[in-house]
């Protein structure tokens, strides 16, 4: 009797420790997985991935609220809104990592640190996380840990001869420098090992075996390969495979691919879709002219990228795209498979929590447009799949439809790893949600709000945002900057109330003067003293820059957003936009 009471105090003892011990988190960020298309093919194309959906947590509202690589990653990071993190796009001014490196001294790394924790990012971070001539950037503040991809000049999305970034052993400087005694840059070349997938594949299982050997010490570990990112292909191994299978095959078609005339719409109006804004429909003839077409584009990126002959078979850039997306896949199956292996064959896996998803969502001609940049569904909508090991009690096989954003990782994480969340934070933990027999009541998100400063999507120095919308092919175009929100709102109908999710977006008319704009975003001195000054060609410049057309979908009714109701029914939805509005401008501080 006393052995087996003893015993049984030994067991809950050791329960008790394990219970108190923090949990590692792996987060897998793939770059431009979209929610809408790929994911019907997991089975086939990530078996893991698929599986994980069906035994773990699968969000069926998974978003980001900033639908281009910088912004979404500095946001997941921080568990701030662009306007707080000033990025707000990829390049130049509020663009890429210069605008983020501030934030870095109080973003997830640098809390989970003071925690105790060992943190890893492996694969790209921000762009213009770069060097300056031979000179290596700074180490990003708080990871002990990295392989990072810089010198974007050399197309590190291509998945081979590409630089990395490497350290070890990284630490406090002082509150905003961090460095390491061992930094290298690493150079990968042409071979089937330089596959950067496999790369990273390869340093992640290293990393775990390495993690091991201080077992109570836990980890962080943020893994980001670029796939499905253009212009990565298939790995080597793969090429037979995905040619037979992707290559003769298209696109699967939406209701607004290459289309944006809804129920409501006229013939007189279906040359050009009216109830969209000035710089979509300037430009929808050329986008329809272009649809199905860009081959020649996509050979010269071949030529240019990888010095090869593009494969024969493909008809166009969407198709192009198409098939190089499914088949760099491939090889994110096996970092996902080898990444839970080895925590398991390390005995890390009962403690750990995994996230699977993506930077943002991905457009394939939707409303004519290409890429992600857009406030659109298929831009900010994202694959969410949450798993762990047993002892972090996190549900099993549930699909869940709550709102979560990539904003939510932050307080999440460090919810889990009990560190104190501060006030600035916009991010809403999940804990509650996610984990069985919660202790608190989550109070799920009823709007979200989205931003985006553009032309952001290239360096444009040499071009204003009309060139760059207006001239450009529609396939390599970008979009003006925008601010939206996404929000569930009471509405009456024939007397009866009900609730409906609506989305109100105000676009930039004058999607010119980018210079102009980004000074009066940043508040510079000398055109703040003109404007306080009254000097009349600036304010005439101001007023124009600041006019704005607006959009409002009822997603609820018309999910693939083709019907714009401040158009089509103006006064009935009046009131429903102008409390959204206000909303906004709450949200991002606008008066």
């Amino acid at each position: 009797m006393r052995l087996s009471s003893l015993t049984l105090c030994l067991y809950l003892l050791s329960i008790s420790v394990f219970a108190q011990q923090k949990p590692n988190i792996v987060i897998i960020l793939t770059d431009d997985l979209d929610a809408f298309i790929t994911p019907k093919f997991f089975p086939e194309l990530v078996p893991v991935v698929d599986s994980l959906q069906k035994t773990g947590i699968n969000f069926t509202n998974g978003f980001t609220p900033f639908s281009v690589c910088c912004p979404s990653r500095a946001a997941m990071l921080s568990g701030k809104n662009a306007h707080k993190t000033k990025v707000l796009r990829n390049m130049r001014e509020n663009g890429g990592w210069p605008a983020f490196k501030d934030d870095e001294p109080t973003a997830l790394p640098a809390q989970l640190i003071k925690a105790g924790y060992r943190t890893a990012m492996l694969g790209k971070y921000l762009n213009r996380y770069t060097r300056d001539g031979n000179k290596l950037p700074p180490l990003p503040y708080g990871w002990t840990d990295g392989a990072v991809m810089i010198d974007h000049d050399r197309v590190p999305y291509r998945g081979q001869e590409y630089n990395l970034h490497e350290w070890s052993k990284g630490a406090k400087v002082n509150d905003t420098l961090w460095d390491s005694p061992n930094r290298k840059m690493q150079y990968y070349g042409n071979t089937a090992d330089d596959y950067s997938t496999d790369v990273i594949t390869r340093k992640t299982v290293s990393f775990i075996k390495d993690a091991e050997a201080d077992d109570k010490q836990p980890f962080f570990l943020y893994v980001c390969p670029t796939a499905p990112h253009f212009p990565l292909r298939a790995a080597e191994r793969y090429e037979a495979k995905a040619k037979e299978r992707w290559l003769n095959t298209t696109v699967p078609v939406f209701p607004n691919s290459f289309n944006d005339y809804g129920k409501y719409a006229t013939e007189a109006e279906k040359e050009i879709p009216l109830d969209k804004p000035t710089w979509l429909r300037d430009t929808w003839r050329k986008r329809m002219r272009q649809e199905g077409k860009g081959r020649g584009f996509y050979a010269l990126a071949y030529r240019t990228i990888f010095h090869k002959k593009m494969p024969r078979g493909v008809t166009g850039f969407n198709h192009g795209f198409w098939y190089d997306r499914m088949g760099s896949m491939y090889a994110i199956n096996d970092l996902v498979s080898e990444t839970i292996n080895a925590l398991k064959a390390n005995g890390e896996w009962n403690n750990t929590l995994l996230i699977f998803t993506s930077d943002n969502g991905f457009q394939f001609g939707n409303h004519g447009l290409y890429h992600k940049f857009s406030p659109y569904e298929e831009a900010i909508k994202v694959p969410l799949i949450i798993t762990a090991g047993d002892s972090l009690r996190m549900k099993e096989g549930v699909e869940l439809s709550e709102w979560i954003t990539n904003l939510d990782f932050f307080p999440t994480i460090l919810d889990l790893a009990g560190i104190d969340v501060a006030d600035d934070v916009d991010g809403k933990s999940m804990v509650s949600l996610i984990q069985q027999n919660p202790e608190t009541k989550y109070n799920a998100r009823d709007y979200f709000i989205l931003e985006y400063q553009g032309p952001g999507a290239v360096d444009s120095k040499f071009f204003g945002a009309k060139t760059l919308i207006k001239r450009m092919a529609s396939f390599t175009s970008d979009n003006p900057s925008y601010n939206a929100i996404r929000m569930i709102m009471e509405v009456d109908e024939s007397g009866i109330k009900t609730e409906k999710i609506f989305k109100y977006i105000e676009w930039e008319k004058e999607y010119g003067m980018v210079k102009f704009k980004s000074k009066l975003q940043n508040k510079n001195p000398e055109l703040m003293a003109k404007i306080e000054a009254g000097n009349k060609r600036i304010l005439k410049k101001k007023a124009r820059v600041e006019e704005i057309e607006t959009e409002l979908y009822c997603i609820t009714d018309d999910p693939y957003e083709m019907d714009n109701l401040l158009y089509y029914k103006p006064e009935q939805y009046k009131q429903t936009a102008e409390q959204m509005q206000k909303k906004l401008y709450v949200e991002i501080g606008k008066k």
